[in-house]
Formats: C-alpha cells, structure tokens, sequence
C-alpha cells in the first residue's frame, strides 16, 4: 500500500510539473511579438499623364488631383507606374513631391518674371524653416548625408529632393529632430502645418486630425495648396501689367 501511494504521488508531482512547463512553454509562444517589416524605399516614376498610371481611376476622388499635379510635373507615383492611394503619405514621398511642386512653382514664375522666393512662405518665425537652421546642419556632408537632415545618405532615392529644398532655404519643415524619418507616415495635421508655412497654404474650412493622411488625400491637399499658390502668382502678373 505504502509503495502504491509513492507511486500514485509521484504521477501526480510529474504531471503538475509537466503541466506548469506545459503553461509556460504556451505562455511564451502567445508573448511572442513579431518584428515590424523593415522600411524599403521605393523609387519614383514621371509619367507623361495620369492615363499612365495603373492603380488608379477616373472615379478615384484622387483622379483629378493627381492628374493636374502630373500635368505640373509633380512626383507623385512610383516607378513602376503606381499611386497606392490607400496608403499613407509617408515623409519621404512628401519631401519629394514639396520639393518638385515648388520646382514648379519657380517655373511658372520665372516665365511670368516673378521673383521665384515668392513660391515660399514667410517663415522667419519658424525656426525649423529658417535659412540659419539649415547652413547650422552643413557638417552633416562630411558623413554623406545631406544637409538638413542628418539621417538621408547620398544613395537614397530622396537625396536629391532633400538637397533641392535646402538649396530653396526650406529645411525641415515637420520635425525639430533633423531627421526625416522616411518611413514614417505623417498626419494629417502635420501635413496641413508644413503647407501653411511652405505655401502660406489656407485650410480654412478644412478637418485636420492627428489621424494618418493617406496619399489620396494628400494628393488632393496639395493640389489645392499648389493652385491656390499659382492663382496668388497670376495675380501678381496682372498687377504688373
């Protein structure tokens, strides 16, 4: 009877045993945590009109926006011809398309003999955007990277866009980091900020939310901020004339 008992309590010992690993073993599996996808940059495409672009069409709310900023040669799409309106505007893609929108600018008012600082807001105010800030962030070349953000190497697709907008004086327009975090999805009020002080874009009667603000939208946003700058640019010229 004795070596019965033993026997009996030693099953049960064995089995509570097994079964704590048991719990412990699930307990690790559930707490296991799997690592966000690593950021890829993607390189950007020109095509000639919106008719190129293959995810999107003419009954996108987008349609409109993306054709007329194509038409001004605004860097919207990727290079293999794609918009990815569902996705969010990420800091990369927005320097990009800022830096060719103000390009656009710059032409249209050097062909009506505009004075081409007048594509920029005034943004003496803001430190973040003043020409100190970006000639304070020169030294960054040394280690290739570009001035004015500390974290774009010269092999990124977003080198060139970045150099352009230190060139206008713009630096970094939505962060006190120096970094432009190119993977990072901006919001919707970060979007709207950087335009009024970029633009002295006016958003009145416009929503912004802390919310992510997908590229259709964003698309549409600019569009309105770019047109809104050319109609202040063509009444200059009918100032002067």
């Amino acid at each position: 009877m004795k070596h019965y008992l033993k026997f009996f309590s030693s099953v049960l010992i064995f089995s509570f045993l097994m079964g704590n690993v048991d719990a412990q073993t699930k307990t690790k599996i559930k707490t296991k945590t799997t690592a966000a996808p690593k950021f890829v940059e993607k390189s950007f495409g020109t095509p000639s009109s919106v008719a190129d672009v293959t995810d999107i069409s003419d009954s996108s709310k987008a349609y409109s926006s993306v054709q007329s900023l194509l038409d001004k040669h605004v860097t919207l799409t990727y290079g293999d011809n794609t918009f990815k309106g569902n996705e969010p505007i990420r800091r990369g893609d927005f320097v990009v398309a800022l830096n060719s929108s103000l390009d656009a600018l710059k032409q249209v008012a050097a062909s009506n003999g505009i004075d081409s600082s007048f594509n920029v807001a005034n943004t003496s105010g803001n430190t973040n955007m003043s020409a100190a800030s970006v000639a304070d962030n020169t030294n960054a070349s040394s280690n290739n990277t570009t001035p004015g953000f500390t974290d774009v190497q010269e092999s990124s697709v977003y080198y060139p866009a970045v150099q352009g907008l230190t060139a206008k004086g713009v630096g970094d327009p939505f962060t006190d980091s120096k970094k432009l975090n190119a993977g990072a999805a901006m919001s919707e009020s970060e979007v709207y900020d950087a335009l009024n002080k970029i633009f002295g874009y006016d958003k009145s009667g416009m929503n912004p939310y802390a919310k992510t603000m997908s590229r259709d939208k964003f698309a549409m946003v600019l569009n309105n901020a770019v047109s809104q700058k050319l109609m202040e640019e063509y009444a200059m010229v009918d100032k002067n004339n």
